[in-house]
């Protein structure tokens, strides 16, 4: 009888997959995976004023890794950090029309990925498998 693999392996496993396709996708655009990840979070963030703090709290990364990106996406010009009017020791980030062009671009390749982690899955398993990730995601988000 084969034995099972540790659930948290297989995440590692599927995530690692995932982003090596998703960043080969990328390149042509000139952006990582963990870059998409940035602009994506500015994309959809109803607040006014986003800053490095909240990135890093949305993305569950850290400081240094925080500011690495938001360099390079600054350098490619995706992003412009401005100092905040309410704390000059803070730096609000406000996306850039350069990024809304790639946004389209960026959407039809996470599409494709997702079909391809789905091939076989019927729309009820789909639904079924993004309500059971979801669940994953709470269970083991910090509270």
């Amino acid at each position: 009888m084969k034995e099972r693999m540790p659930l948290g392996f297989m995440f590692k496993q599927i995530n690692n997959v995932y982003e090596k396709e998703f960043n080969n996708q990328l390149r042509t655009i000139g952006i990582t995976a963990s870059q998409c990840a940035v602009l994506d979070y500015l994309f959809v963030s109803s607040k006014e004023e986003v800053n490095q703090r909240d990135i890093e709290k949305a993305l569950s990364l850290r400081n240094p890794t925080v500011t690495g990106l938001l360099k390079r996406l600054d350098e490619k010009g995706y992003i412009l950090s401005v100092p905040s009017n309410k704390d000059k020791r803070c730096k609000n980030i406000y996306l850039t029309e350069k990024a809304y062009d790639i946004r389209r671009r960026m959407d039809m390749d996470r599409k494709k990925l997702d079909k391809m982690l789905t091939i076989g899955m019927s729309k009820k398993e789909i639904a079924a498998l993004e309500k059971m990730l979801g669940r994953v995601l709470y269970n083991i988000e910090e509270p």
